[in-house]
């Protein structure tokens, strides 16, 4: 059940994506000017030494495009009707090349709704046993799905962190973008994602929920430190619900979003 929503200046700023559409403009400059006042030539970065390879410690692992949502910022055109996902063998030579690779900490996995793979749950439990970082890319209405009523309890005995996809901490902003009836469902899922611990000040697993904004138009993601304030102040004090820290992404302007 939706709780009562303050309609105050921060919640106009989240719907309309924090950005006005007058700035929107006066920040728009032609490619050239941008390149005369700002960018080296790439060729003088190569000689100079600047760029070097370093060694490869974060793996992000795209296991499908199999989602439950069609969100209208999708830049790879996750849906239901996408059918590609990776396949035991794959997943078995990612753990090869990971055991081949010391220098990695974290694996990263994505999707489409990355839950909804079959291999998901063996990817993650043999890099969890083997002490890898392991982060989920959640759309939070995921946890929903057929046969996902145990995800939660997995998740945590797995010590993995959630980063959950959350474009706004109002309903019309977020169903416009992902789905009629998510930001409920997207509710539901941080609040059961809370009581099992996840970014509740105290838990073991107080770090292990992040949210993430993503603008669903041509303009840029406004400041994360205070965005993330009014997401706090304002889910908190509607819904009860407790996360860790905000991330502003933008997406690629290819595909779908494009």
């Amino acid at each position: 059940m939706r709780g009562h929503y303050r309609l105050g200046a921060r919640r106009r700023q989240c719907a309309a994506g924090a950005v006005s559409s007058e700035r929107q403009r006066s920040e728009r400059r032609p490619l050239d000017e941008v390149m005369r006042s700002a960018a080296p030539p790439f060729a003088s970065r190569l000689r100079g030494g600047a760029i070097v390879r370093k060694p490869t410690e974060i793996v992000q692992l795209n296991i499908g495009l199999y989602c439950n949502q069609a969100c209208s910022h999708c830049h790879v055109e996750s849906s239901p009707l996408r059918t590609e996902m990776m396949g035991r063998d794959v997943a078995l030579r990612v753990l090869e090349l990971l055991e081949r690779t010391p220098t990695v900490h974290t694996v990263d996995i994505t999707g489409g709704a990355p839950e909804l793979n079959r291999e998901f749950r063996f990817l993650t439990a043999e890099c969890a046993s083997r002490g890898y970082r392991v982060i989920d890319r959640c759309n939070l209405t995921a946890l929903f799905e057929p046969e996902q009523e145990d995800l939660v309890d997995f998740l945590a005995e797995n010590n993995v962190e959630v980063v959950a996809s959350l474009p706004c901490y109002g309903p019309d902003n977020v169903d416009a973008q992902r789905g009629r009836g998510v930001f409920d469902k997207s509710i539901a899922a941080l609040q059961a994602l809370n009581a099992r611990g996840f970014g509740v000040p105290g838990s073991p697993l107080e770090t292990h929920l992040s949210l993430v904004y993503n603008p669903s138009g041509a303009f840029l993601a406004p400041e994360q430190a205070k965005l993330e304030a009014a997401y706090k102040d304002e889910l908190h004090s509607t819904w009860g619900i407790h996360f860790h820290r905000l991330l502003c992404l933008n997406n690629m302007p290819v595909k779908r979003f494009g």
